[in-house]
């Protein structure tokens, strides 16, 4: 049974109290940095990344030992280390996450272990990108 609430003089209004409102306001981040930087800011961090992804996308395809499973519509790469089993997948996985170079796991596509890139970071260049899909030759 919901108890009123003693304001004194001031009505209890039921809306005061509802669960939602001691949840933070996950938008107003957000807000805050389109209000500071500007909508062009995101325009423009989109576009890197997009543009990161279409050349390690041609990366994958011209690597003769990686083929690519799916043409990426945002910056996420699907692909595969040709020959390797999910053990060598995830060994190599560990070596890239303890020399801090990457963090990229592998996971699964209609039951075969795979790689997965996301970009998401404007600030990644292709040149780091070419550096992490060297290591799998």
């Amino acid at each position: 049974m919901l108890q009123q609430q003693d304001l004194g003089d001031a009505l209890a209004n039921p809306s005061d109290m509802a669960h939602h409102l001691s949840r933070r306001a996950r938008g107003l981040p957000f807000w805050f940095s389109v209000a500071t930087h500007g909508t062009e800011a995101y325009e423009e961090a989109m576009e890197i990344t997009l543009q990161v992804t279409r050349e390690a996308t041609q990366l994958i395809k011209n690597a003769p030992y990686l083929e690519l499973l799916l043409e990426p519509e945002l910056s996420i790469i699907i692909f595969k280390r040709n020959g390797w089993t999910p053990e060598q997948y995830q060994a190599w996985s560990d070596k890239m996450l303890n020399e801090g170079r990457a963090f990229v796991v592998p996971t699964t596509l209609n039951g075969e272990t795979i790689l997965r890139f996301c970009i998401i970071n404007p600030r990644t260049t292709i040149e780091e990108v070419a550096e992490i899909i060297n290591s799998l030759e």
